[in-house]
Parts: structure tokens; C-alpha cells; sequence
């Protein structure tokens, strides 16, 4: 009886490990989950590229009235360009793209317009002496709503410039928002050959040379180096260069005219993601060491305050008008593979002691508000009147 009593009990004790393994294995698999250790490994998810497929795919059997593949392109370029929360990113198709390529070699077909953006909004700065905008009617403080019947919520600036110009001799349709006026008013605009003049020049007041730049693009370092040497010979003492509604350009031209008067020393300082600082540095070609204002205002933007913010940290010339606009940052033009383009914001920028230009501007060293319309006579150009008086006391 004891033996076989000892046997029970060994047996109740194994049957007793048997249970006690099998529930501390449940408690210890619902912390750890063994079957984890079964599990394939899970395959990626769709790319974005799948997934835009995917839609694409089902447009084109169900929708009712399906878009073109050229349109769903760009509507697809265009969502995820503003997926960055970008407000510069833009998307040009092949033929707006070579458009835009034009600026920057000083010629292009268009209307005869200088443009700036305000909250979203893209407006008529001036209108060029003897082209089709002036022509047609087109005015200053004019905003743009809608090109050839397309509106949208915001226009990016270089979209506009780029859908306005085309060949010579076709039309463009502008809807144009007025101050005064309830209705859009529509403008149907032939373009013509506009040879943009880079810089205006001119003596005043005896011996200052009045130069005003109008856009920064392959020409306009080489063009304001002819006119300064000119005015030179023709006596100027001190010099005024004139920025305001100059909405900006090309980098590389920013610097190569901040050179013309400064001989050495960084212009700018630009910040990339993931990449150290990097300086852009004067080319050592300075033109002029005789004194300089320069005329700002609330349009002078992106490479007009490069040159501003360099000018002024180096103290080489005085500052008059009004705050700058405040772009610092740095777009990229990409072309694509099937001949449109990409914009998009790929850096930010600092003055040479490092101030920050995005969303804050430049302070001028003499404020002088006044308004747009004011810029058209020298005698109710109050601020080009102050930027004299300071050329003269500089001289002195």
C-alpha cells in the first residue's frame, strides 16, 4: 500500500508540473506571444507610386468623365508638391516650363508686367512703358484671379509668369480683381516680344547716378556694370540703386551685383537640410567704391534682399523706404523626364552676420513710407527724394 501510495503520489505531482508548465505557459505566451515565432515577416506596404496607380486605374474604368493622362500627371505632380506645405512648390508643364526658362535670358514673349505676391495673392506691381499690358489697360495694384478661365485658391508667382508668357502673337485671357470693382474684369492680352530691360539709369540732382534694377538674371550683374561705368563719366558722384518692387531672380545674380560693390567677404549665408553651412563670397570684382543708397519696399524680395541684407552688414550702403518683403528662402528648378518642371524650396538663407530674412525682412536705416503710385513722378517720390539727400550727405 505505501508503494503504491508513493506512486499516486509522484504521479499527482508530474500530472501537477504537467498543469503547472501548461498554464505558466499560457501567462508567459500572452507576455512574449510565441507564435511570433511563427510569423512571416510582413511584406511592405504599397509605394506611393502603387497607390497612385491604384486610382489612376480606377479613374480610367469607372469615372464617369475620365481626365486625360496629361491632366492626371499634373494633378498628381501638384498634390504631392503641396504635401511639403510648401508655399513656393510649384508644378510647370513642358511648355510653361521652357516659358519660365526664358527669364533668365532677359527675353521672353509675354503682356509687359512686373508681379508680386501678398497673402496668396498674385498682383500687378507696374506695367512696362509701350507694351500690350499698358496698352490693354492693365494698372498697378491689379490682382490676378484667373488665367484663360482657370482660378485658383493661390497662385504660386513663377506659375503665372510662366502661363502668361507664350508664343508671339497668341492670346491670354486675364481676370483681373480692381479696387473699385464688384465684377471681374476680363483682359484679353496678344503677347508681343518683351525685351526686359534690366537696369534703368539716369543722373539726378546734378551728380548722383540713379540706376534701378528691375530683376535678377544672367544679364544684370554685366548690365549695372556698364551703366555705373557710364555714369561715372558722365560726373555721378555717389549712386542710388533702386530695388523696391524688384521681386528677385536668380541667386547667382544677387551675388555677382552685391560684387559690384563689395570686394570681398561673404554675401550670403545659406542653410540645407542635412548639410553644413555653406558661404557664397564676393567674386572680387567690385566696380566702385563712391557711396550708395538703396531703395527698398515691401516688394523688394527674395535676391533683392540678398543684395540688401549684404549691403548692409558690410555698412556699404544706407537703406531707405520701407521693411523688405521677407522671402529668405532658396528654390530649386528641377526639369522632369518628360520635359515639365519642378519648384520647390530647398534651403534658407542668412545676411552675412547672420540675420534671418524668412518672414521677418529687412529694416531700412531710414523709414520712409509712401505710396506705389508715388514712384511715377521724381517730384511726389519722396522716397527716391531722401535716398538722394542721404547720396549727398555721404559725399560730404
Amino acid at each position: 500500500m505505501r508503494r503504491i501510495g508513493t506512486y499516486i503520489a509522484l504521479s499527482l505531482v508530474g500530472l501537477m508540473v504537467v498543469i503547472g508548465a501548461f498554464l505558466g505557459g499560457v501567462v508567459f505566451d500572452q507576455a512574449v506571444d510565441w507564435s511570433a515565432w511563427f510569423r512571416a515577416v510582413p511584406e511592405p506596404g504599397p509605394s506611393v507610386g502603387d497607390r497612385v496607380d491604384e486610382v489612376r486605374r480606377l479613374l480610367e474604368r469607372e469615372a464617369l468623365e475620365p481626365s486625360s493622362e496629361e491632366s492626371m500627371t499634373a494633378g498628381s505632380v501638384r498634390g504631392l508638391l503641396e504635401s511639403l506645405d510648401d508655399p513656393y512648390a510649384a508644378y510647370l508643364d513642358a511648355k510653361h516650363f521652357e516659358y519660365f526658362n526664358d527669364q533668365t535670358e532677359g527675353e521672353f514673349f509675354g503682356v509687359g508686367i512686373n508681379i508680386a505676391e501678398r497673402e496668396g495673392v498674385v498682383y500687378v506691381v507696374s506695367t512696362i512703358e509701350g507694351t500690350p499690358a499698358e496698352e490693354a489697360g492693365l494698372q498697378a495694384e491689379d490682382e490676378i484671379i484667373s488665367i484663360d478661365g482657370e482660378s485658383r485658391d493661390r497662385w504660386d508667382i513663377d506659375e503665372v509668369v510662366a502661363r502668361v508668357r507664350g508664343p508671339e502673337g497668341t492670346e491670354v485671357e486675364l481676370g483681373i480683381r480692381r479696387e473699385g470693382s464688384d465684377e471681374l474684369i476680363i483682359f484679353t492680352i496678344t503677347r508681343a516680344q518683351i525685351d526686359i530691360p534690366n537696369v534703368m539709369s539716369r543722373m539726378v540732382d546734378g551728380d548722383v547716378g540713379y540706376l534701378r534694377l528691375l530683376t535678377f538674371n544672367m544679364k544684370s550683374a554685366e548690365a549695372l556694370a556698364e551703366e555705373i561705368s557710364e555714369l561715372e563719366a558722365d560726373g555721378a558722384t555717389a549712386f542710388v540703386l533702386d530695388v523696391r518692387d524688384n521681386p528677385g531672380g536668380l541667386l547667382n545674380s544677387a551675388i555677382e551685383v552685391a560684387s559690384l560693390f563689395i570686394e570681398d567677404g561673404v554675401i550670403v549665408r545659406i542653410e540645407e537640410r542635412d548639410r553644413p553651412e555653406t558661404q557664397q563670397r564676393a567674386g572680387g570684382g567690385a566696380v566702385t567704391g563712391k557711396p550708395l543708397v538703396l531703395l527698398v519696399n515691401g516688394n523688394s524680395a527674395s535676391a533683392s534682399e540678398v543684395l540688401a541684407g549684404a549691403l548692409q552688414d558690410y555698412g556699404r550702403a544706407k537703406l531707405v523706404g520701407e521693411k523688405t518683403f521677407g522671402k529668405g528662402s532658396v528654390q530649386t528648378v528641377e526639369q522632369l523626364s518628360w520635359g515639365g518642371g519642378v519648384k520647390f524650396t530647398i534651403a534658407h538663407y542668412l545676411t552675412p552676420q547672420g540675420r534671418v530674412i524668412d518672414g521677418v525682412g529687412l529694416d531700412p536705416d531710414v523709414v520712409l513710407e509712401m505710396e506705389l503710385a508715388d514712384q511715377a513722378d521724381d517730384s511726389t517720390d519722396m522716397q527716391l527724394q531722401r535716398a538722394v539727400r542721404e547720396a549727398h550727405k555721404a559725399v560730404r
